[in-house]
């Protein structure tokens, strides 16, 4: 199996891990947070809609605005996805995107690099960048569950 495929499977069975435990949050607590300066489960979905576009982006080399004036528009975007189920099906409309993109990547393009502000500051090959999705849906999925301990849920989903 080459890793662009590999990537395309393992982004979507974590997109699935983050958004089965986002579903079995009730609706009374989707914008419950743990504390005043934590995230809610909506919100996190919000994020993980948005994640594909960004991953694309990055590959593709797009500059991204660090400003007040664009991190208002991302939040107005996010904004209109009311429930988990929008959240995903958001989600999903971006992967399919993300992993035309996948598809296309030459081996030989996936040795490409970009310098990206993360881990210190430092340049990503193009492999690297594609596993930032299926990372960030892992990471998250993680903490929805954790917040779901919070308010008292200890079942496994």
């Amino acid at each position: 199996m080459h890793y662009q495929q590999y990537m395309i499977e393992q982004t979507k069975a974590l997109k699935e891990e983050a958004f089965r435990q986002a579903r079995a949050v009730p609706a009374d607590k989707v914008e419950w947070k743990p504390s005043e300066t934590s995230r809610s489960v909506l919100d996190i979905c919000r994020e993980l809609a948005l994640c594909p576009t960004w991953a694309k982006d990055t590959i593709e080399g797009v500059e991204f605005k660090w400003d007040e004036e664009e991190f208002a528009k991302i939040k107005q975007e996010q904004e209109q996805w009311k429930t988990i189920e929008e959240c995903e099906k958001e989600c999903d409309r971006r992967l399919e995107s993300l992993f035309q993109l996948y598809g296309s990547l030459s081996d030989e393009r996936l040795k490409n690099t970009r310098w990206l502000p993360y881990d210190g500051g430092r340049d990503f090959t193009v492999a690297e960048m594609m596993d930032y999705p299926r990372w960030n849906f892992n990471w998250h999925a993680g903490q929805i569950a954790y917040i779901q301990t919070m308010y008292g849920d200890k079942e496994m989903h």
